[in-house]
């Protein structure tokens, strides 16, 4: 019994040791986005953006503070929210103030060969959106 405690107390301290710790502070900037609905997919490649002038900037602040900036809203004028962020394993919540409301906006976080991967889909399931980043 003791064995099996000390082996068991040996890995959760191994796997402690080894968790990866992610740090995506900094500005990241969209280069791509996907919508998915049951019609298909509509993508917007960098060259897209790039040549329609569109634009979203995260801002990921050590305090866990965050700011995003965008003219992709369809307003037709570079908007900005500002709120907190949370990384929590493989998940991103977002807390932006809108307006007069708080709103929190949990995406699927991936990062891989530095490029930030956000994903949800709407709840009825009909609409889903990918959002991919490079830190600048």
């Amino acid at each position: 019994m003791r064995t099996t405690v000390f082996l068991l107390f040996c890995f959760l301290c191994y796997s402690g040791i080894n968790a990866q710790v992610v740090n995506i502070t900094g500005t990241w900037t969209m280069f791509e986005v996907t919508y998915k609905t049951g019609n298909g997919d509509n993508k917007m490649t960098e060259e897209q953006m790039k040549a329609n002038g569109s634009v979203t900037d995260y801002f990921f602040m050590d305090d866990g503070k965050f700011k995003m900036t965008s003219n992709m809203a369809g307003s037709g004028t570079m908007d900005s929210y500002e709120g907190t962020w949370k990384l929590a394993e493989n998940k991103l919540t977002l807390s932006l103030k809108i307006g007069e409301n708080l709103m929190d906006i949990v995406w699927d976080f991936e990062l891989k060969d530095n490029k930030m991967n956000l994903s949800r889909t709407s709840p009825d399931g009909s609409v889903s959106i990918i959002n991919n980043f490079k830190k600048k």
